[in-house]
């Protein structure tokens, strides 16, 4: 299984490539552009899986060479509806999909035209033929084949809101204005799609991106934000012994905001083996946080000396660390605490409240 710190790669790392020795922005396939940011990685900390932020439902097409200057700029030689939300990244795939006579790669709405994601205005991979499930497998498979990938992302694995529950026939009907049959087996075949890529990768990962997707048709999950509420602990404690009853890892990330303490103690009051706390944008930094890294993150811990306990009188949940790192969590006002026990680093404790 990959090992953990991971480091995931985005969309657009394409976009972003820049030659030292021209001093300029070059063009770069995407698949090459991780693969070399993977190696680049690798060499560093060898130890550091790496996983590639691919997507199971859009096909990316309106990116323009050179950049544009002026934002909100889309090609849509290749297809004609396309959003700025579609110009992600410089992926080779969709010179194949979106070129005349390959359109039995796509899925067709009721009017017998390209469906289209609403969000983005992408096309749509039609998962319901075995054809498709396999390109896109392999191409997942290809990548990890490299010897520096040890995964893919399963971007929109539960379509918008990134729900697997509301992952429904009738959603999907409506999402992207196709028949019932057609949702069915669209919903059927995009769920075969990431078990079978799960199978293949063997020790390696397919992250999804709700956590009830775990254990059925992913390993991994990349959750936007696991909130400071009391069902964020009964969910990793669920988790946690699903795994247990699976006899499997399953890895849980939580994309935090920040060192939010009452978020992270939710977490920690919950959190079992292989679950994880991430911070940081989509981006390089610019966007929403300024950095993928808390100081936090740095202050002792160590393992769980006992699973949270809660106490009905108080509504206190409490956990306790070897590190003598104290954690609580109110279910009641959803606010949180965490002593920290620095006395081995700074010869004090510190509560952080």
């Amino acid at each position: 299984m990959a090992k953990f710190p991971l480091v995931t790669l985005e969309k657009w790392q394409s976009a972003t490539a820049f030659s030292t020795s021209r001093n300029a922005s070059v063009f770069v396939w995407e698949d090459e552009a991780w693969i070399a940011a993977a190696n680049q990685i690798k060499k560093i900390s060898p130890n550091t899986s790496v996983a590639v932020w691919m997507d199971t439902m859009l096909i990316y097409t309106g990116w323009t060479w050179p950049p544009p200057t002026k934002k909100g700029t889309v090609n849509r030689t290749l297809n004609p509806d396309a959003k700025e939300a579609c110009t992600t990244g410089h992926f080779r795939a969709a010179e194949f999909l979106e070129r005349e006579g390959r359109n039995e790669y796509l899925l067709y709405n009721t009017s017998g035209l390209p469906a289209l994601e609403p969000w983005s205005h992408c096309h749509v991979y039609d998962h319901s033929k075995p054809l498709v499930r396999r390109y896109w497998m392999e191409m997942c498979l290809n990548l990890t084949a490299s010897g520096v990938i040890d995964g893919c992302g399963a971007d929109f694995s539960a379509l918008e809101p990134n729900n697997w529950n509301l992952h429904t026939t009738d959603y999907i009907a409506k999402h992207l204005k196709v028949d019932e049959n057609t949702a069915k087996t669209w919903n059927d075949g995009h769920r075969q799609l990431m078990k079978d890529t799960t199978a293949a990768l063997g020790d390696g990962i397919l992250i999804g991106k709700d956590a009830s997707e775990l254990g059925d048709h992913t390993n991994a999950v990349l959750q936007e934000g696991c909130p400071a509420r009391n069902n964020t602990i009964h969910l990793l404690q669920g988790l946690a012994k699903k795994a247990k009853e699976l006899s499997q890892r399953l890895v849980y990330q939580c994309h935090g905001r920040g060192a939010n303490v009452d978020q992270m103690s939710a977490f920690l009051c919950g959190a079992g083996k292989d679950h994880y706390y991430t911070v940081g944008s989509w981006h390089d930094g610019t966007i929403g946080f300024p950095s993928h890294w808390s100081h936090q993150f740095e202050r002792p811990l160590g393992e769980p000396l006992t699973d949270c306990v809660y106490n009905r009188n108080t509504t206190v949940w409490t956990r306790m660390f070897a590190s003598g790192t104290v954690v609580r969590f109110n279910a009641s006002s959803n606010k949180g605490s965490i002593e920290w026990n620095d006395v081995f680093q700074h010869g004090h404790s510190v509560a952080l409240e």
